[in-house]
């Protein structure tokens, strides 16, 4: 009866969270993001204030549902982002929540998002003041990417390009490779690791998981990504790829052997 209630509990937790985002996101983008674009500045400037007001509210948004006893968002090596400029953070794509605790955690973040939310009235006006990055010309994505690296924006990469299958090695697409290769920026790789599995792709928000959920970044050294000029540009892309997908699969067998050596001591 009372693991019933406490997952009765969670849906209507997880429910008021997502109806939070989503009306705290209108009602600001309707308010406070005009307020900001209203103030003097290039569009540099309104949109770093857009970025920051995104990760304050992000912020809050984990806070909010960590008191809720939603989730748990832990970050290992938290002090390499705070001094982050102009780096591309790679990572796996677990859980629905992934972009929120990334942005949460690092400072003025941009990012590619699905062309549908600069539609969406929930999203647009946030998204359109904080300079997002839409995904319906690869062509545009990767000029616009080396226009935000170049004046210091940190950027939001996820290779995949969906969320992650859980069970499954990762994926990669090749658009994350084209803009490293375009920018040779510093590039941090983060794994993100989720448990119990959560809100993955294809899993609707209200199937909940039966305890609150820990999400979990952990941050690692700037890498040291190969790029061969002897080869040519494609080449230099699938041999790119080749290396991402190598490194964030190794990291998510550390990271797993890891969690099941700790579930084996805590048992």
């Amino acid at each position: 009866m009372l693991s019933r209630l406490y997952y009765g509990y969670r849906i209507l937790a997880t429910g008021s969270s997502f109806a939070l985002f989503g009306i705290g996101g209108l009602i600001a983008g309707l308010t406070l993001f005009p307020l900001l674009h209203s103030l003097p500045g290039d569009r540099k400037n309104k949109e770093r204030r857009a970025q920051r007001l995104v990760h304050l509210m992000f912020r809050f948004f984990v806070r909010f549902m960590e008191c809720l006893w939603v989730t748990r968002v832990e970050v290992t090596h938290r002090e390499r982002l705070q001094s982050a400029n102009g780096v591309v953070f790679i990572a796996n794509h677990p859980s629905l929540l992934d972009v929120v605790v990334m942005i949460a955690a690092i400072p003025h973040t941009n990012c590619i998002v699905k062309q549908s939310l600069f539609r969406n009235p929930f999203t647009r006006w946030v998204i359109r003041g904080a300079g997002y990055i839409a995904n319906d010309d690869p062509d545009k994505v990767i000029d616009a990417c080396h226009e935000r690296l170049s004046r210091g924006d940190n950027l939001i990469i996820f290779p995949e390009g969906t969320r992650t299958t859980p069970g499954h090695p990762l994926k990669l697409q090749r658009g994350a490779a084209h803009i490293i290769l375009r920018n040779r920026p510093t590039v941090v790789p983060i794994r993100i690791g989720c448990h119990p599995t959560t809100l993955t792709k294809g899993t609707p928000w209200y199937r909940v998981s039966p305890q609150r959920f820990v999400l979990s970044l952990n941050v690692g050294l700037p890498w040291d990504y190969p790029v061969d000029p002897s080869l040519t540009e494609s080449r230099q892309v699938r041999q790119l790829t080749r290396a991402m997908a190598h490194k964030l699969n190794l990291e998510q067998t550390s990271n797993e052997s890891i969690r099941t050596r700790t579930e084996a001591i805590n048992c």
